[in-house]
């Protein structure tokens, strides 16, 4: 599943920039983010962070007892993060410790073992109640048109 196709970044000193997704719970299993990151001027790098919400905005608030799901320091090239656990996840891209803006490009996505298919019956059961109560309503007005037909054909006759 893509994250983030070919986007361009200027993140100021000292800032970063997020993105926000949402990890079900059947695409844990060896979840990991991936992608390639080109920072401008390639003499600069930034950090890239993973937290759970609850940590991210702890983070963002300079809060104490901060844990990071992974966490790396990077110039250009490829690169391979951890994620364990599901619910929301933010990725962050941090431009700590560089003397001048940078510009950051990159493609990402999130990677998992499976099919990606729930397993859970609830959507294809939902599916099927919404197909049966519009085959309901379809058979409703239907039945009224041919009523409406049948009962003026008689006055006709």
């Amino acid at each position: 599943m893509f994250l983030v196709e070919t986007e361009d970044m200027h993140i100021s000193v000292g800032q970063y920039r997020s993105v926000r997704f949402a990890l079900q719970e059947y695409q844990a299993d060896s979840a990991r983010l991936s992608g390639s990151i080109q920072v401008i001027p390639d003499t600069s790098s930034v950090e890239l962070l993973l937290f759970q919400v609850d940590d991210y905005l702890r983070w963002r608030n300079r809060g104490v007892d901060v844990d990071t799901l992974d966490c790396l320091s990077i110039s250009s090239g490829e690169f391979d993060m951890n994620i364990s656990g599901f619910g929301s996840i933010v990725f962050v891209i941090s431009n700590r410790g560089n003397y001048q803006p940078v510009t950051v490009s990159f493609d990402i996505e999130v990677l998992f073992r499976g099919s990606g298919e729930s397993g859970d019956p609830l959507p294809a059961a939902l599916r099927t109640a919404l197909f049966v109560m519009m085959m309901g309503v379809i058979a409703v007005a239907v039945g009224g048109v041919i009523t409406k037909y049948v009962v003026a054909h008689k006055k006709r006759t």
